[in-house]
């Protein structure tokens, strides 16, 4: 239960840094919304890199805290970009392909889906 706790509220930190990363990016770019989902992945991914490395090999629950909690509420894309990068360096270059191609190409498929019922309704 401690660690749905820690994870909780790294998620709170992280969604609500989102939040702001959003909002900033819309009152400076606000012709191009999708710049602040552009910036909060690449932020993501770069954060998620860090902390993937020695850094965060302190303890379980500052990974859980920092990777799980507030990288994946930040963006779900950089866990997305961590997990490919994990089948490339196993050489599941096979597996990469599917899981990035599923995860993109499915994602819009599934996404215009459900946009499609909800405006048919």
């Amino acid at each position: 239960m401690k660690d749905f706790l820690i994870v909780g509220l790294g998620g709170f930190i992280g969604s609500a840094a989102r939040y702001g990363v959003y909002l900033l990016t819309a009152k400076l770019y606000f012709e191009k919304p999708y710049l602040g989902t552009l910036i909060v992945n690449l932020l993501g991914c770069f954060l998620i890199g860090i902390l993937s490395g020695e850094l965060i090999k302190i303890n379980n629950q500052t990974g859980l805290f920092l990777i799980a909690g507030l990288c994946g509420g930040f963006t779900t894309f950089s866990t997305f970009a961590l997990d490919g990068l994990k089948l490339i360096r196993d050489g599941m270059i096979t597996q990469f392909i599917f899981y990035a191609s599923v995860s993109m190409i499915g994602g819009l498929i599934v996404c215009l889906i459900g946009l499609y019922l909800m405006n048919k309704a």
